[in-house]
């Protein structure tokens, strides 16, 4: 076992008779960037809690590299957190923030700062070791809080919904930043988030959380493109949703009976027939015949509205009683002469067909 690697053997947690996470079993492999996913009050930040020690499984045991840490307190594990709020000491400077837990352990002075430079080059930030946090952009303080955590030289490094404060166009840098420096670091990266971006941006795997089970562990192309249960395939990004009865099954392939048509998908769950089903297909993979006349599976539809997001043309339909969105690239002005009734399609290959279970959006 790589000395930065987690394990969570059997580890659930019960306050009182409310179970926050049942019995789990995960692996987080060393130096991956490893990011926890899911709505708010499915468990996920008390996962992280009881890796970092704060909170201790009511079952099960925790191990980091090797060894079994489940009784030891925060300041006895290899580890560091980062919390939401970030928690600077606002009346410290840049460097004597960095540098703080090198204090706690007596590190002389001179040294504490040496150090601090050194990790304020790695995060982008030299020159700023005198200044104080308040000086500093929301962003220049992040990226302090995560030069402190490293200070200490963490096995692994737990971050909690740390970009959540942040504004979109920050977060999106700050991605690519604190990507980097777990690429340069090498140091394993368990990431708590709720926010899906995120978590397909900068995750070598993801695991998705729904009350207080981990349904799906993945690299995050399996993720988005195979997903495992209904709740991650609508939580991860978006899916149009055709429920239905299996009415065949050949070559890995099922064949759906729908309230609008009949859909062929690949059979991930491996259904037989009169099985209930869901059939999912994301917006991007859903098309107009007229362009590609090929499409095995074709469903009459009537255009609602369009809503366009710079690049791309969201087109909002109606086919039946169920909606229908299309994503379209935004190129020359199709999308926007659409209007009336149209035949859309999608092929075979990019339709999944799922055991019925519950979506998020339930």
């Amino acid at each position: 076992m790589q000395g930065n690697e987690v394990a969570l053997q059997g580890v659930s947690m019960r306050f009182g008779d409310f179970v926050a996470v049942h019995p789990t079993d995960l692996t987080i492999r060393g130096g991956e960037f490893f990011s926890i996913l899911g709505p708010s009050g499915c468990g996920k930040t008390t996962i992280l809690r009881m890796i970092s020690g704060f909170l201790r499984p009511s079952t099960g045991r925790i191990r980091i590299g090797d060894g079994d840490v489940t009784d030891l307190g925060p300041n006895r594990r290899p580890t560091a957190l980062i919390f939401q709020n970030l928690a600077l000491f606002p009346l410290m400077t840049v460097w004597e923030n960095v540098a703080f837990g090198l204090e706690a352990r007596g590190v002389p002075k001179a040294e504490r700062r040496r150090r601090a430079e050194e990790l304020l080059e790695l995060v982008a930030l030299p020159g700023q070791a005198d200044k104080m946090p308040a000086a500093l952009s929301g962003g220049q303080r992040q990226r302090v809080a995560v030069a402190r955590a490293l200070a200490v030289e963490p096995a692994v490094l737990l971050l909690d919904e740390p970009l959540s404060a942040l504004d979109l166009k920050l977060r999106q840098h700050m991605r690519a930043e604190l990507k980097a420096i777990q690429r340069k670091t090498g140091i394993t990266f368990v990431y708590i988030t709720h926010d899906q971006g995120e978590a397909l941006t900068m995750s070598d795997r993801i695991a998705v959380m729904n009350q207080g089970r981990i349904e799906q562990v993945a690299a995050t192309e399996e993720i988005y493109n195979r997903p495992a249960t209904p709740f991650v395939a609508t939580f991860v990004g978006e899916h149009n949703v055709f429920r239905g009865r299996v009415v065949g099954v050949e070559n890995g392939h099922a064949q759906v009976e729908t309230p609008v048509g009949r859909f062929l998908g690949i059979n991930k769950d491996g259904l037989a027939e009169h099985d209930e089903a869901m059939i999912f297909v994301r917006p991007e993979r859903i098309a107009l015949v007229g362009d590609r006349p090929e499409i095995g599976n074709q469903l009459d539809a009537a255009v609602e509205r369009r809503d366009l997001e710079g690049p791309f043309v969201n087109v909002f339909m109606r086919a039946g009683d169920r909606s229908v969105v299309m994503h379209l690239t935004n190129v020359g002005d199709a999308a926007g002469r659409l209007d009336g009734a149209q035949r859309i399609g999608f092929a075979a290959e990019d339709a999944l067909v799922l055991r019925a279970g519950q979506l998020a959006s339930e």
